[in-house]
């Protein structure tokens, strides 16, 4: 497979990610929930997860060893899935999703439930999808693949930018809130007002709440002494509006 077939591949397993997440938190939460980071529907995590897989467990895939295909890739998906909640949370200073409740966690970054579950997602791809749409885009002329790409890459380009730019904003104003709750005892009073006035806004309200609903364990890096919830912040410091 060529550059161009990975990159086509990245968008195609991206896409089915953001559908998995989406299923899965909406059943969990028992509403539609539109998980992802971008505006588009794509999840890059998975694109670049199913990618990964596929160029690494190849030479173990054609040699029959399925078993080592699946703890490996338990391994590197649960790897990757640490590095980018740890890269995000200091990016952005807040933690996209928490596993701490759950059994066999490390850090909250990672637990055995969802490694098991991704190794299942990895068996999948090797052995359910990627042949047959390996298959499917050996058919796709190079030109028209160097279109669909050039398109897409643009697009995602875009919406990146974009969405760095809005979850930056929201980090900042958590962060000036959090900066708020830390003055002095003997201020604690005005300042508390201040933020709650700061919040007021209608835009920022919107931008919390569709960022609590995506991530309903997202917790904030630090506020005052211990990690807050996002949830929890919003309900102890904002007025409850746009209800």
């Amino acid at each position: 497979m060529s550059l161009n077939d990975y990159l086509l591949c990245f968008f195609i397993y991206s896409f089915l990610g953001y559908l998995c997440e989406v299923v899965y938190c909406s059943v969990a939460q028992r509403k539609l929930v539109n998980r992802g980071y971008l505006y588009m529907p794509i999840c890059p995590i998975y694109g670049c997860g199913a990618v990964l897989i596929i160029l690494s467990m190849k030479p173990l895939y054609d040699r029959g060893m399925w078993y080592l295909v699946l703890i490996l890739g338990i391994l590197l998906t649960s790897t990757l899935e640490y590095l980018t909640s740890y890269v995000m949370e200091i990016c952005f200073h807040m933690r996209w999703w928490d596993y701490s409740q759950r059994k066999f966690n490390i850090h909250g970054r990672v637990c055995l439930r969802n490694s098991l579950m991704f190794g299942g997602l990895v068996m999948l791809v090797m052995y359910g999808i990627q042949p047959y749409l390996k298959s499917w885009i050996d058919m796709i002329p190079s030109l028209a693949l160097y279109i669909v790409n050039g398109i897409l890459l643009m697009a995602l380009l875009i919406d990146s930018i974009f969405s760095t730019i809005q979850h930056v904003n929201v980090s900042k104003i958590l962060s000036k809130v959090a900066s708020f709750m830390d003055e002095a005892s003997e201020i604690i009073a005005e300042k508390t007002e201040a933020a709650k006035e700061y919040l007021s806004s209608s835009a920022v309200v919107v931008k919390l709440k569709s960022l609590a609903n995506r991530y309903p364990t997202m917790k904030l890096r630090k506020v005052g002494k211990k990690r807050t919830s996002l949830k929890e912040f919003m309900e102890k410091h904002m007025e409850h509006k746009g209800e």
